[in-house]
């Protein structure tokens, strides 16, 4: 279990915390993970912003057909964060185990609400199975695909898991990242008790502005929520937007496969300047994240925001995640990088080698 109290997660791409490039140069954001790309957005007709944003059928259906659910088991929301903020006391004080590293909301959250914390490393079954059991877990959080590791779990695992819980436990899925990864899509469980999922427009629309997602899950729960979120949540503006880019097949199809291929290039770029000095590469087609030492991460950080690239690192206790998002102008982003190396850096390059050899 944890025993240190959580101070407020600090989000990749707050200007507030983010210092200046050298030479004036403007700071490319990839700390994010959001699609470069955005969904064209057409004007909203004024209507939109003249009634108040009561619940809209049309988004319902829409986000029911995308999502593969039935429109009684999806619920539209101002993003996941609300969800995020309200879930932990829509069930009674006990044991949630969480991933290690993450979106730190989470964990955040639920030791806000006064929730016992504890964490697992590793997405294999059996390592989050024991622990269910050997430290008495009455509820699960899973991100899938994780951010920043990239991990996915399947439907079979989480049928386990849930089996493995209390019949008052739940599963809390998050994909906020699926839409790029159909393959790790777990929207068939929405109908089944004790899980709840979490989808989100922001990420592979490139909308977070929008501030539009969803949660799926059984009627009654989702009408608990609902009153718990309260009224008129999602603007006029989001419910009109988001009914269009839900039913844009074409779009979505041909985005896949350009982030799918951008993600890639953009991996062999990163390999090519930081190959000889990280653990591992993990490639998502929003994001890519390199494994490195931690005060590696931190250091190399702060030279990517002197070449006006802002990058988000997750600190582990040795181990950082530095995640990159996908660049729009990957030869802007390639200009950057040269500047890294060609500076030198010589104390990181030295401290680069060290980390390898140690690891």
């Amino acid at each position: 279990m944890t025993e240190r109290t959580l101070a407020r997660p600090h989000h990749g791409g707050d200007p507030k915390n983010i210092p200046e490039a050298n030479h004036g140069l403007a700071m490319l954001d990839l700390a994010t993970g959001v699609n470069p790309w955005a969904w064209p957005v057409p004007e909203p007709p004024a209507q939109c912003y003249q009634v108040l944003p009561y619940t809209c059928p049309q988004l319902t259906l829409a986000a029911a057909d995308y999502y593969g659910v039935a429109s009684d088991a999806i619920l539209a929301t101002a993003g996941s964060q609300p969800v995020i903020q309200q879930l932990p006391y829509m069930v009674k004080p006990g044991r949630i185990l969480l991933p290690a590293i993450a979106y730190e909301e989470h964990r955040y959250r639920w030791q806000q609400a006064g929730h016992d914390i504890y964490l697992f490393h590793d997405y294999q079954r059996e390592c989050i199975a024991e622990l269910i059991a050997s430290e008495q877990i009455q509820y699960l959080l899973i991100i899938s695909p994780n951010n920043p590791t990239g991990d996915t779990v399947s439907q079979a695992d989480v049928h386990y898991w849930r089996s493995l819980l209390p019949d008052d436990g739940m599963v809390v899925l998050d994909q906020a990242f699926a839409d790029v990864l159909p393959s790790s899509d777990l929207s068939m469980l929405a109908a089944e008790p004790g899980i709840v999922l979490l989808r989100s427009v922001g990420k592979f629309f490139g909308l977070p502005g929008l501030r539009l997602g969803f949660a799926l899950g059984r009627a009654d729960f989702l009408a608990e929520l609902d009153d718990r979120l309260g009224p008129w949540g999602v603007s006029g503006s989001a419910q009109w937007l988001g009914r269009l880019a839900l039913a844009d097949k074409p779009w979505q199809q041909q985005m896949l496969t350009k982030l799918q291929t951008a993600s890639q290039q953009q991996t062999g770029l990163l390999r090519q300047y930081f190959g000889a000095y990280i653990q591992h590469i993990s490639t998502t087609p929003l994001f890519i994240s390199l494994v490195m030492p931690l005060i590696t991460a931190e250091k190399l950080q702060l030279a990517c925001y002197a070449q006006g690239l802002s990058v988000r690192v997750y600190r582990g206790d040795k181990l950082a995640y530095m995640r990159w998002g996908l660049a729009a102008d990957q030869n802007l982003l390639a200009q950057r990088l040269s500047g890294i190396c060609f500076a030198g850096i010589t104390e990181l390059g030295a401290e680069l080698g060290a980390g390898v050899a140690q690891n």
